[in-house]
C-alpha cells in the first residue's frame, strides 16, 4: 500500500484540497475498516500472513492491554505504520464500534490537516522548506519518544485514572 501522506499530497496537486480530503477520508475509512474486520474476522493467522509473523508480534507485545488509547494516539501521527496498526485493533479487544468511530475523526483530522496544509505552506519556497522541515522533525521527535515511553505514559494513565475512581467512592 501507498502510504495516504503521499497520495493524498499528490491528489491536492491534481483535484485540489476539498476532493482530495474527501476522496482520501473516504478511501482510507474503507480500507481501515477493511482491514480492521480481516483482523477480527481472519483472525491471528491470516492477518500474520499478510503483515509478517515478526511484525504482528512486535506490535501486539507493544500494544498488549494499552490498544485503545495508544491506537488513537497513533492514527493522529503520521509516522505510525497504520495499514498494520488497522489489522492489530482487530486481533485486539477495542470494540468495532470504537474503532470505527476512531479511525473516522482521526483520520478526518488528519487527511483534511494534510490537504490544507499543503495548500497553505508551499514545498517551492525557502521558508515553505524550512516550516516542512520543521513539522517534520517535530513528528519524528514526537513519534520517538510515545514509542520509547509507551509503558510509562500507560501507567500514568492508569494512576490518574485510579485516583479519580478512588475519589468517586
Amino acid at each position: 500500500p501507498i502510504p495516504s501522506v503521499v497520495s493524498t499530497v499528490a491528489g491536492v496537486a491534481l483535484f485540489g484540497p476539498l476532493k482530495t480530503a474527501v476522496y482520501s477520508l473516504l478511501g482510507i475509512v474503507l480500507g481501515s475498516i477493511t482491514a480492521f474486520f480481516i483482523g477480527r474476522k481472519l483472525g491471528n493467522k491470516a492477518v500474520s500472513w499478510i503483515i509478517g509473523e515478526e511484525t504482528l508480534a512486535k506490535w501486539q507485545k507493544r500494544l498488549k492491554g494499552k490498544d485503545s488509547l495508544f491506537l488513537t494516539v497513533m492514527f493522529l501521527l503520521p509516522v505510525f505504520p497504520d495499514d498494520i496498526l488497522c489489522f492489530v485493533a482487530g486481533l485486539s479487544s477495542m470494540s468495532a464500534v470504537y474503532f470505527i468511530g476512531m479511525i473516522f475523526i482521526s483520520r478526518l483530522l488528519a487527511v483534511f490537516a494534510t490537504c490544507y496544509s499543503v495548500e497553505f505552506i508551499p514545498f517551492n519556497t525557502w521558508w515553505g522548506m524550512i516550516s516542512w522541515g520543521i513539522f517534520i522533525l517535530g513528528i519524528v521527535v514526537v513519534f520517538i519518544f510515545i514509542y520509547k515511553n509507551m509503558d510509562k505514559i500507560h501507567a500514568k494513565i492508569q494512576d490518574i485514572k485510579k485516583k479519580k475512581k478512588n475519589g468517586r467512592e
